[in-house]
Parts: structure tokens; C-alpha cells; sequence
């Protein structure tokens, strides 16, 4: 079952969703749905205020589907067709095409620019919990990548995003996910860690904590 605390998280993600779609007409209301959403996220260990690439269309379309959460006993699985295949050469266009243009914002360095670097290298991993797969990206431009067309993902176990990123994010002495500059640590080796959206669904990316081009 759902806890009351998750409960009481999931009407007040409601309202913050309303208020953050309904927002445009009023700087005021905006800004007070913006904080609205971002309380949420810290609510679930989401820290989305330092992130880039977390926009305020990827805190509605999070938000769209933690509020759908309600009344039911475990997080849901969305296995739809339409949703990109992660082991294939067009979500690696995708995903380099977004670091690129995140990288451009950041200016001299930043985690985009980490994970593009890491993308290149072939450290950069990538998990989707929905779809229950995890895959390193490869650089669709490589001449070596010419003719890959898509790459063996790795099974894993299929979660919603809440269990799974209990289930791999460091916590500190105060509960928190622990924070190093723009991006997590993960809880299994130290790596470098990000949770955010490529295209129109949600990812968890991890690379080493030092990656040099």
C-alpha cells in the first residue's frame, strides 16, 4: 500500500503539476510553482535546481507520473512500444545530440560536458528500470560505430524510479542522495551519477568519477 507520507506526496505533486502547467499567464504563480515542484522532488531525494538538463517540462512529466502513482500498491511499469529503444544507434544520436546542446548552456565545463566526455570514452552507462535493461553508450560518430545499429543490453531487475533509486543512490548521515557538484554518487562503486530526462522519458546515467577526453 501507499504510505501517507507518499500519499500526501502525490496530492501535493497534483497541485504542483497543475500550477506548473497552468503558470505562463503569471510570474508570480510561476515562480511559486516552480518551488512547488521542486519541493516534491526533494521530497522523493531529487535535487533538481543544479541540473541543466532537469527543465521544468521534465519536472511536469515527472511529476505527471509520480501523481499517477496514488492507490496503488506498487510503482507502475510503462512497457509502451512508443517508448525509444535505449539500445539503439537513434537514442545514441538522441542522447549525444542533448549532452551537446547542454554542454553549449553549461560554457566551459560542467556535467554534460562530463557525460558527453564519458559517452565518447565508452564509460558512460545508462539504465532504464521501466524497460528492466542497462547498456554502455557508444558515439554514434565513431567510424568504428558506422554500421551499429544497436548493442546487447544488460537485464536488470524492472522497478519504478522511487525503489530504484533508493536502491542505488548514496545516501549521507542525514538521509539525503549525497551530492557532488551537478550530479549523484552511486551507491555500488562511487561512480558519478545523474537522473534526468533524454528525449521525453527518464534515465539513470553513471561514469567514472574522472573522465578526461
Amino acid at each position: 500500500m501507499v504510505s501517507a507520507i507518499d500519499s500526501t506526496r502525490l496530492v501535493s505533486a497534483q497541485y504542483a503539476l497543475k500550477n506548473l502547467r497552468g503558470s505562463d499567464d503569471d510570474d508570480s504563480q510561476s515562480a511559486t510553482a516552480s518551488s512547488g515542484a521542486a519541493s516534491i522532488l526533494s521530497s522523493y531525494g531529487l535535487d533538481p535546481d543544479t541540473s541543466s538538463l532537469l527543465s521544468n517540462n521534465a519536472l511536469a512529466s515527472l511529476l505527471d507520473r509520480l501523481s499517477t502513482q496514488n492507490d496503488q500498491t506498487d510503482d507502475t511499469t510503462d512497457t509502451s512500444s512508443d517508448k525509444p529503444d535505449v539500445t539503439s544507434s537513434s537514442f545514441m544520436a538522441m542522447l549525444k545530440k542533448q549532452l551537446e546542446e547542454a554542454a553549449k548552456q553549461e560554457g566551459a565545463d560542467g556535467t554534460a560536458h562530463d557525460m558527453l566526455a564519458a559517452l565518447e570514452n565508452g564509460t558512460l552507462t545508462i539504465s532504464d528500470p521501466i524497460q528492466g535493461v542497462s547498456i554502455t553508450a557508444w558515439d554514434v560518430d565513431n567510424p568504428d560505430e558506422a554500421d551499429t545499429d544497436s548493442k546487447p543490453g544488460i537485464d536488470i531487475d524492472a522497478s519504478g524510479w522511487n525503489d530504484f533509486l533508493n536502491a542505488h543512490l548514496k545516501r549521507g548521515d542525514d538521509a539525503s542522495f549525497v551530492k557532488q557538484g551537478d550530479h549523484y554518487v552511486d551507491k555500488a562503486d562511487g561512480s558519478n551519477a545523474y537522473f534526468g530526462q533524454i528525449g521525453s522519458d527518464f534515465y539513470y546515467l553513471t561514469w567514472p568519477q574522472t573522465t578526461a577526453k
